[in-house]
């Protein structure tokens, strides 16, 4: 199919610190039908570059100066920056290491590309975002396109999102009522937001099952220990700040009193052994973090939910220790 008389329209917002490799992207690019460019060399004003362009997709390096490319994409898909956080995103580097491909898959990019770049690569993916675009997935940690694979993806309960994606329509021709596409990016930030909800409260449990089992075996808790504990109390501010000034406000109620021990604990670090009077502290924490998850989840038993805590703990510690042997890759 060829889409050479509706590529005039999409707008195109690209980045590189390289003047040359600028001029080379802009030519393919308009040798391809791509009018509607604008492009940059640093990250500096960015945010305000990205509301008076308001572009269809966004295509730049990691390695921009004046900022963090990859942060800058989490930022957006978290919808603390730009009109849409949906807006597809490819990322490209000259240097692959498994540190930055983590980094960039977590903050929710949809592609990440090798350089040197032929323009057919470039051309190819730019048509695979528009018109295969991944559903977006939401954990407590992550916002962005689905790459579980066929297997993951059956075995899990994870909802997937359908998100606006208006360079689909460019692409094919189709016309843009902007009404109707804002009123579906508020429908998928409500799918999202549900979903982060259900995730951190999930979250909350996950940790909390490892937490006070972990201070029992080991008397004082070591830093993998606080390092979860950190992570209880990041998951439940999220749910806390998420629900402020809502009908679920009361949520809010219990998340505080969450975080009161939570924080005791953080606190005083290794100072906070487990002993017989800080059962009840622990008591506390588990109690709380299971009523966020019953409250988020009110159409399953106790039971069913602290089933699928306790597998996901499993599956958590299986993979660890797979790691750990070397069976599997650390990232």
């Amino acid at each position: 199919m060829s889409f050479d008389e509706f590529r005039g329209d999409v707008r195109i917002l690209f980045g590189d610190s390289g003047q040359g490799t600028r001029g080379l992207y802009r030519q393919a690019l308009m040798g391809a039908g791509y009018h509607d460019l604008r492009e940059f060399d640093s990250l500096k004003g960015f945010a305000d570059l990205l509301a008076v362009a308001r572009p269809d997709l966004v295509f730049m390096d990691v390695a921009m100066p004046d900022g963090d490319a990859v942060a800058l994409v989490e930022t957006l898909r978290h919808g603390r920056l730009g009109v849409s956080p949906y807006m597809p995103i490819i990322l490209t580097t000259w240097e692959p290491e498994a540190q930055l491909v983590r980094r960039v898959v977590d903050a929710g990019a949809d592609d990440l590309l090798v350089k040197p770049l032929s323009i057919r690569l470039i051309l190819d993916r730019i048509e695979t975002v528009a018109l295969h675009r991944k559903p977006f997935v939401v954990t407590s940690d992550y916002i962005g396109p689905d790459r579980r694979k066929a297997v993951q993806r059956r075995d899990s309960s994870v909802p997937l999102i359908p998100v606006p994606n208006p360079l689909r329509n460019k692409m094919l021709g189709l016309p843009i009522d902007p009404d109707a596409l804002q009123r579906e990016i508020m429908d998928a930030n409500d799918a999202v937001s549900g979903q982060r909800l259900r995730a951190s409260a999930f979250r909350i449990a996950f940790v909390t099952a490892q937490i006070i089992p972990r201070y029992k075996a080991q008397n004082v808790p070591d830093p993998a220990t606080l390092t979860l504990l950190d992570d209880l109390i990041a998951s439940t501010e999220d749910i806390r700040d998420r629900v402020a000034g809502t009908d679920m406000a009361h949520v809010a109620d219990l998340c505080e009193r969450l975080l009161v021990p939570a924080r005791q604990m953080a606190e005083a670090g290794a100072d906070f052994p487990y002993a017989a009077d800080s059962q009840k502290t622990f008591d506390l924490v588990k109690a709380l973090g299971d009523a966020v998850l019953a409250f988020f989840n009110p159409d399953r038993e106790t039971s069913a939910l602290a089933h699928e805590v306790a597998a996901a703990v499993d599956r958590f510690r299986a993979r660890r220790a797979a790691q750990a042997a070397g069976e599997l890759p650390a990232v």
